[in-house]
């Protein structure tokens, strides 16, 4: 694997987690040598830096993680209140009613309840 590569892999792997990645396990992962994996990542962080991504590599304890930059919180934060803000439809309405009367209640029974 050539080392473009390796840093997409990496950048991948930790854009996917979603949650903080131990070295050795980013390590064992890649099979890399611990002392190779720091410059790796560094050259990860000032690459994402350079281009001025909305991302950052964040290193957490002896772990990383891929995090979004704290200037776009105000629009991270308005994205995700749009999508709170939306409306059940009336299939979902009556599908709650149903479960809310029936507890438990099975997906049949809750097909059979609205016909």
């Amino acid at each position: 694997m050539t080392p473009d590569e390796l840093l997409a892999a990496c950048e991948a792997v930790l854009f996917a987690s979603g949650e903080p990645i131990a070295a050795d396990r980013l390590c064992e992962l890649f099979s890399l040598e611990p002392e190779t994996l720091p410059p790796l990542l560094q050259t990860l962080a000032d690459r994402l830096e350079a281009r001025k991504s909305g991302l950052q590599l964040l290193e957490l304890d002896g772990a990383y993680q891929l995090a979004t930059r704290s200037e776009y919180a105000p629009y991270i934060r308005e994205a995700f209140e749009l999508r709170r803000r939306t409306p059940l439809s009336q299939a979902a309405l009556e599908v709650l009613a149903v479960i809310a009367y029936n507890q438990p209640v099975t997906r049949s029974f809750v097909e059979q309840v609205r016909g």
